[in-house]
């Protein structure tokens, strides 16, 4: 990838560390530009534009810790938070308007039977999306947790439930 874009998708505290490192790893020293994008998916009885701490709040956390993991590497990566009604939805848009070429996201296992082998997010992402997608699937056997890099940064509350359902 020669001075291209690479998206990568953050939802969590847990994973966006992994995530962004991958990112960095894969995107060399060409110069090729890394964005983190955290969609907020707002409930369909509010208003896109509705501004409540409450709701952006975890989501700028997840982001500021993109730009920490970032940093610890060595490099400066741009951050995008996007409110709309579906995660997959904004996720290709962005890529599209991005021009990615590549995207990042990860999977999450504590999805129901219905999406037993791949998450509906990332399944639609997958088959959607205008450039490759690789999907960070984490081991079973290894709990996330903040490496020791960012220990000192203080965690929320946030960082241990989910953003959107």
């Amino acid at each position: 990838m020669e001075n291209g874009r690479i998206l990568v998708a953050v939802r969590d505290c847990e994973s966006v560390e992994s995530l962004v490192k991958l990112a960095i790893q894969l995107s060399g020293e060409k110069g090729e530009e890394v964005v983190a994008l955290h969609v907020l998916e707002i409930a369909p009885g509010l208003p896109l534009d509705a501004h409540a701490d409450v709701l952006e709040r975890p989501a700028e956390h997840v982001l500021s810790l993109a730009r920490q993991a970032a940093w610890v590497l060595g490099k400066r990566i741009r951050t995008r938070l996007v409110r709309a009604r579906n995660a997959a939805s904004a996720i290709i848009g962005e890529a599209t308007d991005l021009g990615a070429d590549l995207l990042i996201m990860g999977y999450h296992k504590n999805h129901g039977i219905g999406e037993m082998l791949v998450g509906s997010t990332v399944s639609y992402v997958s088959q959607h999306a205008p450039c490759r997608v690789l999907i960070q699937v984490p081991s079973m056997n290894v709990p996330a947790k903040v490496s020791e890099s960012l220990e000192g940064v203080e965690k929320s509350r946030a960082c241990h439930e989910p953003l959107a359902s």
